[in-house]
């Protein structure tokens, strides 16, 4: 502090993300360096191509400097730490905690690594030679990070553990929604009932599972949106026409509109068979969607079954068809979903909040705030959702 001012941060924001929409991560990116630009902090985010030109235009109003994350791994490990060295804090995103960028950061002394994960990593069953050996090379991987934040319970959890991280070096920040972009807008009456899925359309995202499940509804009422792109789309168009549903099926492929197709949706569905935190749900909550999804990673922190939609376990055709068959024979339900969705969104995932923990968190770094009494920055869990001891971090490796 000088003059009771704040001294501006440097911060390298590097995230493993092309900004191709509207939307989502591109909100919280154009969020967060504005909101660190508020508070005189300068950001410099490293992307990947392709890029909305919206998106770019916005990211340079905010004072934000823009970077390609591919001309700078190209530069080489050592012009990466130097220019990197020059920075405050390092805010990695998406990020192999072990592949040359991480490399580049851990080695950027004297500037702060910050890293949140993500994803919701499973390892791999191997023989026990190879698992010891792999949990020591987890333990050592993050040395160097002062401090890491999952984006969901699940996430701060499962990686605090494989990493071997105290829990005072952790803490929860959700994934953030832009409540003013998603809310709710009157649906029509008298038609079809709409049903949505927003994903990349990847294996584990569940979405053959939803198809076949909706073959087995075979209920003329419903019309299926399937919205996003990725390398199992032929197969699942395929697969719609297989089923017979083509006819009541539509994929709309990437949109810069979700947040209206969102709000025009009766029912989104998020049959995922792995997943970190579930950013396409809080945006559908955001809308006033009644929301099915998997029991699975951190959903059940954003959907509580019963009070605010309905989980069921990952891969169960017949569980989701009868979940789904519920909530379309029933308007009453959907609606009082909606509304507790909406509640809870504003309540929990309010994007203006979000960032607002994520620019604290680089001013803890480097000490120019004290740090909270609680580590998380999460709302309180139910119980089965508590945190795990602090022995469960260290337990060695049998834990991963």
């Amino acid at each position: 502090m000088q003059g009771g001012r704040m001294k501006g941060l440097r911060i390298a924001l590097l995230m493993n993300l092309a900004p191709r929409k509207q939307g989502s991560l591109e909100d919280w990116i154009l969020a967060f360096c504005r909101e660190a630009a508020r508070r005189d902090h300068q950001v410099d985010a490293w992307l990947r191509e392709p890029m909305l030109p919206s998106f770019v235009s916005e990211l340079k109003a905010s004072g934000a400097r823009l970077e390609k994350l591919v001309e700078f791994e190209e530069s080489g490990l050592v012009p990466m730490t130097r220019r990197l060295g020059s920075y405050d804090v390092i805010h990695l995103n998406f990020i192999s905690p072990r592949g040359p960028l991480a490399a580049a950061a851990y080695a950027a002394w004297p500037a702060q690594v910050l890293y949140t994960a993500h994803s919701d990593h499973v390892d791999v069953n191997e023989h026990v030679v190879r698992r010891s050996l792999r949990w020591a090379v987890n333990h050592a991987t993050m040395f160097r990070v002062h401090s890491l934040a999952g984006v969901s319970e699940h996430v701060r959890i499962k990686e605090g553990r494989r990493f071997g991280i105290y829990p005072h070096r952790t803490r929860t920040i959700f994934n953030g929604v832009d409540t003013r972009r998603f809310h709710p807008r009157t649906r029509p009456q008298g038609g079809p009932v709409e049903l949505i899925t927003v994903a990349n359309l990847v294996e584990n995202k569940g979405v053959h599972h939803l198809l076949r499940a909706l073959g087995r509804l075979r209920s003329p009422m419903v019309r299926l949106r399937v919205v996003g792109d990725g390398p199992a789309q032929q197969s699942l168009r395929a697969l719609a026409v297989e089923l017979g549903i083509q006819h009541q099926t539509e994929f709309l492929g990437l949109r810069n509109d979700v947040h209206e197709l969102l709000s025009t949706s009766d029912i989104c569905i998020q049959p995922a068979l792995a997943e970190a935190f579930g950013l396409t749900i809080a945006e559908a909550m955001a809308c006033g969607c009644a929301v099915v999804a998997s029991r699975v990673g951190g959903i059940p922190e954003l959907i509580e079954h019963g009070r605010n939609g309905l989980l069921v376990e990952p891969g169960d055709e017949v569980g989701l068809a009868t979940a789904l068959e519920r909530l379309v024979n029933d308007p009453a339900l959907r609606h009082q979903f909606g509304m507790a969705s909406r509640q809870r969104a504003c309540e929990r995932f309010e994007l203006s909040q979000t960032v607002r923990r994520h620019v604290d968190w680089c001013e803890e770094a480097v000490g120019l705030v004290p740090k909270p009494a609680r580590f998380t920055s999460a709302p309180e869990l139910p119980v089965q959702e508590a945190l795990e001891p602090r022995a469960s971090y260290q337990a060695g490796p049998r834990s991963l």
